[in-house]
């Protein structure tokens, strides 16, 4: 290959990454707002049973610090870049595990997936969840394709997915346990 192919490479990558996401985060929008309508139609049936729970605070506090993690790594440089995205990696790592345990803890629960609206809080976050894997490999990917520090728009990206799916998560808390 010669040099001029290899150096607009990581520009095609980048660009093809730009497209990716705008059509991503348009399906997911989608897709959230498709379970919405379906979710606001069959709250109004004489069986649904909404439920408080304790444990969207922990997880929206995981979203946020995946945000305020991200922030600081793309803000940064050097040991406060490294600790940004340590703290993005924990925080989606925590968030992963807790959403798992919310999900089966539903599942196994009294009414488990039975029950109209706790199989729609399961559905929800569970969609969510698989969406924030797809996103967290993006974003690995993304800061992992440049060599050496990752380029601004890869930080771009990685925060546009980040804080797009920690305010889907907020969205989805606020439809399920304050809008009832």
């Amino acid at each position: 290959m010669n040099p001029t192919t290899l150096a607009q490479r990581p520009s095609a990558i980048e660009h093809a990454a730009r497209i990716g996401v705008v059509a991503a985060l348009s399906a997911t929008t989608m897709l959230f707002a498709s379970l919405v309508s379906a979710y606001l139609v069959r709250r109004s049936f004489a069986d649904w049973r909404p439920s408080s729970a304790l444990w969207p605070f922990p997880l929206l506090a995981l979203g946020l610090l995946a945000s305020l993690g991200i922030e600081a790594a793309a803000r940064s440089s050097g040991r406060r870049r490294r600790q940004g995205f340590k703290a993005l990696a924990w925080a989606s790592a925590s968030y992963v595990v807790s959403a798992l345990a919310v999900i089966a803890s539903i599942a196994l629960g009294q009414g488990g997936l039975g029950a109209p609206y706790q199989a729609f809080v399961a559905l929800l976050l569970g969609v969510h969840l698989v969406h924030s894997l797809g996103a967290t490999s993006f974003a690995v990917w993304m800061l992992r394709e440049a060599s050496g520090p990752p380029s601004e728009n890869s930080l771009l990206l990685a925060r546009l997915v980040t804080h797009f799916l920690t305010a889907l998560l907020f969205a989805i808390i606020f439809l399920l346990f304050v809008l009832r």
